[in-house]
Formats: structure tokens, sequence, C-alpha cells
């Protein structure tokens, strides 16, 4: 599963990437981020700023797919 959040315009940020633990290693993860990703390029405008934050697990996955370090900007959480 998956999806995309912003304001529609400029700003995407892909959130919500997980694949079941039973269906893991089948490819899944990589369909949901190509469907993700085309549904981004197609709205968005030349320059937007697409994002996401990189867990260990999925970054091989992400950088495969285009998505760089933004170092060092860091990926930071409020816990309430």
């Amino acid at each position: 599963m998956g999806r995309t959040i912003g304001d529609g315009g400029w700003y995407f940020h892909i959130v919500d990437i997980a694949t079941d633990p039973v269906h893991q290693r089948r490819g899944l993860g990589r369909q949901v981020m190509e469907w993700l990703v085309a549904d981004v390029l197609e709205r968005a405008p030349k320059g937007a700023y697409v994002s996401l934050i990189g867990d260990p697990p999925g970054q091989r996955l992400y950088r495969s797919l285009g998505f760089d370090d933004v170092a060092p900007s860091l990926g930071m959480a409020l816990r309430t």
C-alpha cells in the first residue's frame, strides 16, 4: 500500500509504503512505488519536489527508482 500527500502542485510526499511480511520479496512494493511515481510525474510540473522518508528496508528500492539522499536534511518526527 502507499499514497501521496501534498499540495497537489509543487510538493508531493510519498507515504505509508508497506507490504505485509507474508507478501514481501515478490516485487509488490516496487509495483506500488512505480505506480505512485508515475502518477506524480503525470501531475507534477517540472521542478516539483517529490520526497519520502526512506527507512533502511526500503532505501535500495527507493534509490533504484531515482530517489537520492538529501543530506544534510534529516527526516524528523514529534512523538506524542
